[in-house]
């Protein structure tokens, strides 16, 4: 198969001939259909200092994607070869305190597709059972490869009310959340709270949300 790889402790990637990866009896063998480039693989493709810290050619990039289930191993019950998948990328042991006590988001031996591992810049992309998270067919496949950082930017929202009716949603705000995704989260936010007007902050002033400046539309974002 055809993977985009990083070959080499240097600035750039490549396209090169792979092996379609082994998969176990929990794991699941998807055929990538899209995926999308994330600012970490552009670091990557950089070689800046964080990536010369914890990359390790050769490696297959890709941790953003969309696909359909080639196979699946003999102990996989919940999808089946022709399914549409994303997938979770961060793969935890499982065994660690961290893990054990349900805090697996910080585990001590994370591992990334795509950046610890093999990801989804090839034709298949090998991925634990545990962590596929099936789609249903009418998304467009240019949707389904951004679930990732979508998932990302939802997670830090916390919607509440305050007096006289208002609402407040505060958001974690990093580049991504206010450049790609505010306008059309805020957007969100009013459709489901049918227009009505609310107040944002984004925690980043003496650990306490802020107004930002107000849209003349009855809120503050």
């Amino acid at each position: 198969m055809k993977a985009l790889r990083k070959m080499h402790a240097a600035r750039g990637l490549s396209l090169e001939t792979a092996t379609t990866p082994a998969f176990g009896p929990s794991d699941v063998l998807v055929r990538v259909r899209a995926a999308s480039i994330c600012g970490t693989d552009l670091h990557i493709y950089g070689w800046d200092r964080w990536s010369q810290g914890r990359i390790k050619p050769p490696v297959t990039l890709g941790h953003e994607f969309c696909g359909v289930v080639d196979s699946v191993g003999g102990e996989v019950g919940a999808v089946k070869s022709g399914d549409f998948v994303s997938a979770e990328m961060h793969v935890n042991c499982g065994h660690c305190h961290q893990c054990r006590v349900g805090e697996a988001h910080i585990c001590q031996n994370l591992r990334i597709i795509g950046i610890d591992q093999d990801g989804a810049f090839a034709e298949f992309v090998k991925i634990p059972a545990a962590n596929i998270i099936k789609l249903d067919p009418a998304i467009p496949e240019r949707y389904g490869a951004i679930l990732d950082p979508l998932e990302m930017r939802c997670t830090p929202f916390w919607p509440g009310r305050l007096r006289g009716g208002r609402h407040w949603l505060r958001v974690r705000a990093d580049r991504i959340d206010v450049h790609r995704s505010g306008q059309g989260l805020w957007s969100f936010y009013r459709v489901c709270h049918r227009n009505q007007p609310a107040a944002a902050g984004n925690g980043q002033e003496n650990g306490r949300g802020r107004s930002i400046e107000s849209c003349g539309g009855g809120c503050s974002c």
